[in-house]
């Protein structure tokens, strides 16, 4: 017996392409194997206005987490709140696309971050991003995914790890099974589903970087790991593309803001309904 179909089911991509990019092929590659590469997603020019960014405006702090200790990767978390050199890259109609194929249209960011690993850096522990939520597995997708490389990642400065199929496995994640290591040429994407066992791998060259743009989305009915609608100032939200504001969370759900539309309370400030009023005035109507 199939199940019924809900608003959030993932949109069937079949055939769709996007500046010729087949997008149904990428989800299809995801949903199969847990990932998908896609090459020259960004062009060199889009990939030096971030890096600039990063390098020059962003406020970045040292990563010691998931089995790394040596303080050797650099992130920039809470990353919109920081700049909108990257903005572009949040609305690129086929990433756009691939996630609405693998997580449905109604999703939103959880985590966006450049990072920077650098020589001397230990390879992370095999994890799974949804591993947040105390979900068991396996479970409908309820994350997707993407890595774009600056520099070339290598064998030797750190490709990722990634082992194929595990996300639809039950068993508690095991640090010595078998990974696939994923080289990528800058500009290019590693898209894979939240269930996936990977990791970051060990930076073992003497002077070569590593540095890359990671998103993460997440469905719009889970509170995500950074919450946006805090970390960003509303008067830099009021500044981003619309799209980008529904995606940040500003977006209706439930009871939006006293029966409002959360985007309407972002411009306005308003957080009664203007509809509302006390209990004597709905005793004199009844």
């Amino acid at each position: 017996m199939q199940s019924s179909k809900t608003p959030y089911d993932s949109i069937d991509q079949t055939g769709v392409l996007i500046d010729g990019l087949d997008i149904g092929a990428v989800v299809t590659d995801i949903r199969n194997d847990d990932y998908a590469v896609v090459e020259n997603f960004l062009l060199a020019d889009n990939v030096e206005t971030i890096r600039t960014a990063f390098n020059t405006e962003v406020p970045i702090t040292e990563m010691r987490a998931i089995g790394t200790s040596t303080g050797r990767t650099w992130r920039a978390h809470n990353l919109l709140a920081k700049t909108r050199a990257a903005d572009f890259v949040f609305l690129d109609p086929r990433l756009r696309a691939i996630v609405d194929g693998v997580i449905g249209k109604y999703s939103q960011v959880n985590i966006a971050t450049l990072f920077n690993t650098l020589p001397g850096e230990s390879k992370q522990d095999l994890h799974q991003d949804d591993g947040l939520w105390p979900i068991p597995h396996p479970h409908p997708s309820l994350m997707c995914n993407v890595l774009f490389a600056f520099d070339d990642f290598t064998m030797e400065n750190g490709a990722t790890h990634v082992v194929p199929f595990s996300h639809t496995w039950t068993k508690p994640i095991d640090q010595s099974v078998e990974f696939v290591q994923v080289e990528l040429k800058s500009g290019s994407a590693l898209f894979w589903e939240g269930g996936l066992w990977h990791g970051g791998g060990a930076n073992m060259t003497a002077d070569q970087e590593r540095m890359g743009f990671f998103i993460s989305h997440l469905v719009s009915y889970l509170r995500p790991s950074d919450l946006q609608l805090v970390s960003i100032p509303r008067e830099v939200v009021r500044e981003m593309p619309r799209k980008l504001q529904r995606l940040v969370g500003y977006y209706p759900f439930g009871n939006g803001v006293d029966g409002r539309d959360p985007m309407d309370t972002l411009h306005d400030g308003i957080v009664v309904h203007p509809d509302a009023h006390f209990a004597e005035h709905w005793r004199g109507r009844a």
